[in-house]
C-alpha cells in the first residue's frame, strides 16, 4: 500500500462550516497507478491562558484503482472545547465506487453517514449516483469537470425546547457540481469546485458550496494552503445560519 501521511497545522480557521455537502473533489487522489494509495490528514491546536481552547481534527482517505474502476472511502471527525465547554462535535463517513466507462465520461455511486451535534443533525443517511463528464483536462495541468446525479436522504434532528422541527425526514435532491483544476506552475495550483442540491418535492429548498483553495509549494514536502468556504441552505433547521463562510491557512507536511 502506498501512503501519506499530512499534518495540518492550521494558523487562522473562522466559522466552521455546518451545512451538509461535503467536497469530495477535495480528497480525490489522482488514479493513475493501479492498486491502494492513501492520505492521512492531522490538525491539532491549542490555547492556554486567559482563553482555554483545544482543536482536533482528523482525516483519512484509502482508494483502490484498477483499470477504470476506483474506488474509495473517506471518515472524517472535528472536535473543539473552548473554556471546557464543547463547541465542535462532527464525524462523517463517505464511500465512493467510479467507473470510466468512456475517455470522458463515468458513472459514479456513493453513499454517506455523518452527524454533527451543533447543526443539530443527529444523524443524516444517504445514497445517491450520477455522471461525471470530463470537459476539458490537460494531464498535470488543468482539468475541468461537471457532475449530475440525484441523491436520497434520511435525517434526523435533535429535539430542543421552544423548536418545533425536530424529528425525522426523508428526500431527493439533485446532485450538480462543476470543479475546475489548474497547476499555474510548478509551486502554484488553485482548485475551485461549486455544488448545487435542490430538493425534488420543494423548489425552495436548495443547498449550495462553493470552496477555493490555493496551494503554494514551498518544498518537495511542504505545502501553504489558503481555502476559503461559502456554504447555503435555503432552508436550515431551526437555530441554524442559513450561510457559513470560513476560511483556512494551513501547513501540510508530506512524506
Amino acid at each position: 500500500m502506498k501512503c501519506r501521511i499530512i499534518a495540518a497545522v492550521t494558523l487562522i480557521c473562522a466559522n466552521q462550516t455546518s451545512h451538509a455537502i461535503v467536497n469530495v473533489e477535495s480528497m480525490r487522489i489522482a488514479a493513475e497507478q493501479p492498486g491502494y494509495s492513501g492520505h492521512v490528514d492531522l490538525g491539532l491546536s491549542g490555547k492556554r491562558g486567559n482563553t482555554d481552547k483545544d482543536d482536533v481534527s482528523f482525516d483519512t482517505r484509502i482508494q483502490h484503482h484498477h483499470n477504470k474502476t476506483t474506488s474509495f472511502a473517506i471518515l472524517s471527525y472535528d472536535y473543539s472545547e473552548t473554556s471546557d465547554a464543547r463547541n465542535t462535535n462532527k464525524y462523517l463517513i463517505h464511500a465512493r465506487h467510479v467507473h470510466q466507462f468512456q475517455e470522458r465520461k463515468a458513472w459514479e455511486g456513493f453513499a454517506q453517514l455523518e452527524e454533527n451535534e451543533f447543526a443539530r443533525l443527529t444523524y443524516r443517511r444517504l445514497l445517491g449516483g450520477g455522471l461525471r463528464f470530463t470537459l476539458a483536462q490537460e494531464p498535470e495541468k488543468l482539468g475541468l469537470y461537471l457532475g449530475a446525479g440525484v441523491l436520497y436522504a434520511w435525517e434526523s434532528l435533535e429535539e430542543r425546547p421552544g423548536l418545533t422541527d425536530h424529528g425525522k425526514d426523508d428526500f431527493a435532491r439533485a446532485n450538480l457540481y462543476l470543479s475546475y483544476k489548474h497547476k499555474i506552475n510548478d509551486q502554484l495550483s488553485f482548485v475551485s469546485t461549486t455544488y448545487y442540491q435542490p430538493r425534488f418535492d420543494k423548489g425552495d429548498d436548495y443547498r449550495a458550496l462553493e470552496q477555493a483553495t490555493i496551494a503554494i509549494k514551498m518544498t518537495d514536502n511542504i505545502d501553504f494552503k489558503l481555502s476559503l468556504d461559502i456554504a447555503h441552505d435555503s432552508a436550515p433547521p431551526q437555530t441554524i445560519d442559513k450561510t457559513d463562510l470560513s476560511y483556512t491557512t494551513s501547513i501540510s507536511y508530506k512524506f
